[in-house]
Parts: C-alpha cells; sequence; structure tokens
C-alpha cells in the first residue's frame, strides 16, 4: 500500500511538472536569416548574408532591407542593401523554401564568377555585431546578434563567434521539409559550420500590379474596372444613355434622364415632365424653355351659394378663349382670400376651342365660402393667372360671373355656356370702378390697394353696448358672457364637486384622501402627491453568488492544483504511517531523556 502511494504522488508531480514547463518557441513561419559569413582566410571583406523563406507561401518581400548595427546599439543601425525595382508597379516574391544570396561588393571584386541577388557594402564585424531583416513597414522581422558583446541578440543571448573559414548557419529543424530552428534565441538557433560549395540564387520572381492605386496586387484588370493609365485602374463608367450610341458617363447637354435610363432632350426644361416634343399651346422661349402660344384659360362663372343645399351644387366655370384644345394639367385652382388652398383638375381633363366648361364640387373637392372670396386659376409654372374680384355675401343662387369683361352678380346662373345678365332690377351690377363694388358693412371701410373690405377700429364709445350678462373684451372690443354664480350652475354629478376657480366640475379622486381610495394592488404603493398607485422601486436584485475573476496567469492554476494535491498527500500519508510515526517520536523522547 505503500509503495502505491508512492507511485501516485511521483506520478502528481510529473504531472504537474509537465504543466508547468513553458514550451519551446514555436518554429518561424516567415522569412529568416539562415547564414552569414563576417569574411573568410582570403579577407575580412568577403561578407554575404543569406535568407531563406520558412514559411508554406511565396512572401511578397518588395521594399524589405538589411541593416547592421554595432554590438552595443540597440538601435536598428545602418541599412546595408534593400529588395526593390525600378517600378512601384513590380513587386519581388520570394517562393517557399527558396533562398535569397546578397554578397559585399568586395567579395565580387575577389570572386567575379560569384553570382548573387544583391549585393552591398562589406561592413560586417568580426568580433560581434548586430543583423536585421525589416519589412517595408519597418517592423522587424529576424535578428541576428553574434559575439558575447552584442546586447541587442534575440532571446539577449548571442550566436558564438565563428572561427577563420566557418559562417554562422541556423540550425535545421526538420530536413524531410527543410524547416529551419527558430526558438528567438541566437545562441540556441545558430551554429558555426564550414560554408557550402554552392548558394543558391535567382529564385525570386516578378509580379506586376497592374492596379497600384488598388489594395492587394492585381495581375489582371479586376471587372468593373478599366486601366485609366500605366498601373491607375479606375470604376467602369456607368453608361447613363442606353438609347445613345458610345459611352455616356454623364447626361450630355440639353438631355435628361428618364425612368429607363434614357436619355431624351427636353423640348421645355420649363414644364414638370419630359417633353420631347413642344406641347400644343407653346412655343419656344426666347432664352430657354417653352412659352404659351395662346390667350389663358379664363375664369368667367362662380356660383357660392346654391339654392338648398351647396354640396355638389356649387361650381367654378372656366372658358378657352383659343382655337385649340388646352390641358388642364398645366393648372391649378386657388380658392380663399389668401390662395392657400390649391385644387387640380381630373386627370386627362381638356378645355375645347371657344368652349364654357364647368366644374362642380362634387368632381374637384373645393368649397366656396357664402361670405367674402375670391378665386384664382393659375398654370403651374406660375407664368399665366387669372383672378375673381373678390364677391362678397352673394345671394342663394345667385352668380358671380364675368360678363362683358365685368364681374357682377347675377340671378340666370348659366353653367358651360355664356353668361348672361340678371333679369331682377333688385340685382345691381358690380362694375370695375370702386363704386360699383359691393358696399362694405357699416363697421368696414374698403382698402385702396386690394379693394377689399376692412374693420374700422373704434373706441369703446362707439361701440353697441354689450347685453346685462356680457362684458366688453379688452384685447377684442367683443362682448363675453359674464360667468355665472355657482349657484346659478348645473349641479356636478355624484364623485365630483366644482374647482372654485374654473367653476367646472372635476372628479373627487384627486382630493380623496387614502382611506378613501381603492387599495393598490400587491407590489404596489400611493404616490402622496396624485394618490396613485406606483410600482414600489426595490434593490437591484443580488445574484446567488459573487463572479470569480478569472486569473490571467493559466500556471497559477497549476500551483493551486500542485498545492491541494500536496496537502492532500501530506494528511494521507500522516494516516498511512501513523504507526511509524509515533514509535519515531517515542524513541526521539528517550533520545533526549536518557535517564528514564
Amino acid at each position: 500500500m505503500h509503495k502505491l502511494f508512492l507511485y501516485a504522488i511521483i506520478f502528481i508531480f510529473l504531472f504537474i511538472s509537465v504543466i508547468l514547463i513553458k514550451p519551446t518557441a514555436a518554429i518561424s513561419e516567415t522569412i529568416v536569416i539562415s547564414q552569414v559569413q563576417l569574411g573568410d582566410s582570403s579577407s575580412a571583406s568577403n561578407e554575404f548574408i543569406e535568407i531563406y523563406n520558412n514559411s508554406l507561401n511565396d512572401i511578397d518581400i518588395t521594399g524589405w532591407c538589411l541593416y547592421y548595427a554595432s554590438a552595443n546599439s540597440i538601435l536598428i543601425g545602418n541599412k546595408l542593401v534593400c529588395f526593390t525595382t525600378e517600378s512601384d508597379a513590380v513587386h519581388l516574391f520570394l517562393p517557399v523554401n527558396s533562398y535569397l544570396f546578397s554578397i559585399s561588393n568586395q567579395f565580387l571584386i575577389n570572386k567575379p564568377s560569384l553570382n548573387s541577388d544583391f549585393r552591398f557594402s562589406a561592413t560586417l564585424s568580426g568580433t560581434a555585431g548586430h543583423i536585421r531583416l525589416v519589412d517595408k513597414s519597418g517592423i522587424e522581422i529576424d535578428k541576428l546578434g553574434w559575439g558575447t558583446s552584442a546586447v541587442s541578440a534575440e532571446g539577449l543571448s548571442p550566436a558564438i563567434l565563428p572561427t577563420t573559414g566557418k559562417v554562422l548557419s541556423r540550425k535545421v529543424s526538420d530536413k524531410e521539409v527543410n524547416l529551419l530552428h527558430d526558438t528567438d534565441v541566437n545562441s540556441q538557433d545558430f551554429e558555426t559550420i564550414l560554408p557550402r560549395i554552392n548558394y543558391s540564387y535567382g529564385s525570386i520572381y516578378e509580379v506586376v500590379d497592374i492596379c497600384s492605386n488598388l489594395e492587394g496586387i492585381q495581375e489582371i484588370v479586376p471587372d468593373g474596372y478599366i486601366l485609366e493609365n500605366y498601373s491607375t485602374c479606375v470604376l467602369l463608367p456607368v453608361d447613363m444613355c442606353l438609347n445613345i450610341d458610345g459611352l455616356q458617363a454623364i447626361v450630355p447637354g440639353g438631355y435628361v434622364l428618364d425612368s429607363n435610363s434614357e436619355c431624351k432632350i427636353d423640348e421645355c426644361d420649363n414644364i414638370s415632365g419630359i417633353q420631347s416634343l413642344i406641347p400644343d399651346g407653346y412655343k419656344r422661349a426666347l432664352e430657354y424653355g417653352c412659352d404659351y402660344n395662346y390667350l389663358p384659360i379664363k375664369l368667367s362663372e362662380l356660383l357660392p351659394d346654391a339654392n338648398g343645399t351647396d354640396e355638389g351644387n356649387e361650381f367654378i366655370e372656366i372658358y378657352n378663349p383659343n382655337g385649340v384644345d388646352v390641358d388642364l394639367s398645366h393648372y391649378s385652382i386657388y380658392i380663399g382670400a389668401d390662395f392657400t388652398k390649391s385644387y387640380t383638375f381630373p386627370v386627362g381633363s381638356k378645355i375645347e376651342p371657344f368652349q364654357y366648361l364647368v366644374f362642380y364640387n362634387k368632381e374637384i373637392q373645393f368649397t366656396l365660402v357664402n361670405t367674402t372670396s375670391s378665386v384664382m386659376l393659375q398654370t403651374i409654372d406660375k407664368l399665366l393667372s387669372d383672378e375673381t374680384l373678390i364677391y362678397n355675401n352673394p345671394k342663394e343662387g345667385i352668380s358671380w360671373a364675368l360678363i362683358d369683361n365685368i364681374w357682377q352678380y347675377t340671378n340666370q346662373p348659366t353653367p358651360g355656356s355664356e353668361n348672361v345678365t340678371s333679369i331682377n332690377d333688385s340685382v345691381a351690377e358690380i362694375t370695375l370702378t370702386e363704386a360699383n363694388y359691393a358696399p362694405c358693412a357699416v363697421n368696414q371701410y374698403r382698402s385702396p390697394e386690394t379693394n377689399r373690405c376692412r374693420l374700422i377700429a373704434t373706441t369703446n364709445s362707439s361701440l353697441v353696448p354689450c347685453k346685462d350678462n356680457q362684458y366688453r373684451s379688452e384685447e377684442t372690443n367683443r362682448c363675453r358672457n359674464i360667468i355665472s354664480s355657482v349657484s346659478s350652475l348645473v349641479p356636478c354629478k355624484p364623485g365630483q364637486e366644482r374647482n372654485p376657480e374654473t367653476n367646472r366640475c372635476r372628479n373627487l379622486s384627486s382630493v380623496l384622501g387614502d382611506s378613501e381610495l381603492v387599495p393598490c394592488k400587491k407590489g404596489q404603493e400611493r404616490n402622496p402627491e396624485t394618490n396613485r398607485c406606483r410600482n414600489i422601486v426595490g434593490s437591484l436584485p443580488s445574484a446567488e453568488y459573487a463572479p470569480e475573476k478569472i486569473s490571467e496567469n493559466s500556471n497559477n492554476i497549476a500551483w493551486y492544483s500542485l498545492a491541494g494535491v500536496c496537502s492532500v498527500a501530506s494528511i494521507y500519508g500522516i494516516w498511512e504511517w501513523r504507526n511509524e510515526i509515533k514509535k519515531a517520536i517515542h524513541r526521539f523522547g528517550l533520545f533526549i531523556k536518557p535517564g528514564k
């Protein structure tokens, strides 16, 4: 049993140790510095730097650079060489498991047969230093520090300095897939070996980005784009006019775009809608658009107060003085003293040459007031209009008609035909002169600007006295009823009381005490200000347990687990060896007290 316990304890300790051991850094998935020569036996200037694509994809290395910094420098250092092209549209790619080989200019002089991808000036220290590979965004991709005095090596542990005739070379992790070792610790990743006999170069290939202004590399023009000029692609223009030959990126001058994406010439751009031909009754204007080519439609007769009911019997009559049909969709009728209300004619309405055409208020939803008003007929572009004179309190069945170019009352309405004068002498003609206008009321006068009647400003002394149960308002000079006493008012209904301020009845619920009100429901309380029930606002509900903070360091869990296991193991061990522990304590007691 004791052996089984010991085996269990050993297994637990091994398991916890595996959890606590920090894993080795992953193999790099990008380009790494693979080999560096700081000089050879022939010349200290025979230098080269080799990089290797350690990833699973071809990588765009355009604009990447190699830098050199001294041993005691923490800066990026001086630029050795950059992988660039003559055109921004050309990109350089290093294929998977391929090398880029750069040599010093002095090495090429000393060995003219040596080929490479790029060259740099010899500057690498033979004792200690740093080489950095940086991408076009300035991000460090890889770094190699060598020599014991190199302060910025990866892992702060520089690679060992190679002896004469050897090179710094990255170790191989997997020969079958050509995967190089990269733990971000230079001393672990690099070793010193003899240089290879042959070095690979020329693996880099170029890709031309046709659309350098677009994100990513476009080897062909994308759909929906066109090549505007060298390496610049723009969106393919939309043909605005499908009915016109060629590409129309914008609507040509003099054309308008209709709902079918067709461009048409609008002969009258001042008229609503597209006029492919000049409409009847119009002519080409001198400056732009079209002008009317006929006399304006005239208002000829109104019947504001029909016999009996006005509904369906009031009418407005118009007259066409032209020898051609006129489309009434170009007109609107305005009614009222300020012409704020407008009405349109039914769709397709036309008036024939020299026709009197009448519209009743069952066809066009309008209302002619029986007191004082006016009517205006106006084109929708407000170029032409015709207005009636203001009629004033016409009698029932009397129309307001234009007879011999004079607006006057007539008791002979003639809807749809030529107007005739009244046959009753009591109906006076109203001429265009001020003397022939309908007389204003006693308390009114006629405005010389509008020929309309206005109220005469009067003093209180000249006003008709108010009745016994009325008083005169200081703001309007009108008589108002005096509020009756409470005793003369209609009694309030049960459950109400009279407001002393307004003498109006109001419900008693707003003044009742708590004892007279219906009890509030469970979970509610009575508002002392309004006597209304409202929900009781309680404290926020609390959770049955408090949320636990999750440790940011997963290793803490392992330490806590280890402490718990140790505690349980200690208790169990004491129990298992309790007899042995007692004997040991007894022997210890005899040892310290030998006399007994």
